[in-house]
């Protein structure tokens, strides 16, 4: 089997082109850094994987790199909630033109697997709103799948990251809400459902484990002071997948 992963360099792609190279997949990552590839090649040196510079605002390339290609696995987006509200049309490109680039080049493919988030369910926020617009263009191709998901616990740039940094620098944690819940789910948990499910149209893990902010917190930094912040512009206090599946916690 042959795949291509868009943003093959992020902490999602490089943990499922580890799994699909250990079961001897063919891969190409595709991703707009060249130092990240390098250093990415160097741990990860495998035949069966290639890579490939481009960025999903450019269909030609992604047209190249297509050829051939069985499934899809469309991990790249511009996702950070500290710059998407200065960045609005840059997030629209990727997230919304770049997806509708993936489903071009890959018309031919068996699958073109799109990563999701929760935040595409009632969107408060410009992220949440290029997601939700970019399944709907997922979800119009006959070989779209689209796999909803909540926080990925220990990804690059994530809250467990920041909290681990912080409790190293002896400083206070940056809370916007202990209350606040969010869904959590390991990278490796992310690929099973990704690998596992191929049915068309939209999907979303079952029996997720919701936790507080603060809990979070918690469980990475026990004892350190708290400095809460509030919460952003266009975060919600909860998450959901649908209306009978939020992450708020029952007594």
């Amino acid at each position: 089997m042959r795949y291509l992963i868009t943003g093959g360099t992020g902490s999602l792609g490089q943990t499922l082109v580890k799994r699909l190279a250990s079961e001897s997949n063919e891969i190409i990552v595709f991703s707009r850094d060249e130092y990240k590839q390098s250093e990415m090649a160097r741990k990860l040196s495998n035949s069966k994987i290639q890579y490939w510079l481009g960025d999903v605002r450019d269909l030609e390339r992604l047209r190249e790199a297509s050829e051939g290609v069985d499934i899809i696995i469309h991990t790249a987006a511009m996702k950070r909630m500290d710059t998407i509200s200065l960045n609005a049309s840059v997030v629209a490109d990727i997230n919304i033109t770049g997806t509708k680039n993936v489903m071009i080049a890959g018309k031919d493919c068996k699958q073109v697997i799109f990563v999701s988030t929760d935040k595409a369910y009632k969107p408060e926020n410009i992220y949440g709103a290029s997601k939700m617009v970019a399944e709907g263009i997922v979800l119009a191709r006959p070989n779209g799948i689209v796999w909803r998901f909540g926080n990925f616990i220990g990804s690059r740039g994530s809250v467990w990251e920041i909290f681990k940094e912080q409790k190293e620098a002896g400083i206070s944690l940056t809370i916007t809400d202990p209350n606040a819940t969010r869904f959590v789910i390991s990278l490796n948990e992310v690929c099973d459902c990704l690998l596992s499910d191929t049915t068309t149209g939209l999907h979303y893990p079952t029996n997720l484990k919701s936790m507080t902010v603060g809990e979070i917190a918690d469980s990475i930094a026990p004892g350190c002071e708290h400095n809460i912040v509030g919460l952003r512009e266009g975060e919600k206090l909860h998450e959901s997948f649908n209306d009978d599946y939020s992450s708020k916690k029952t007594i």
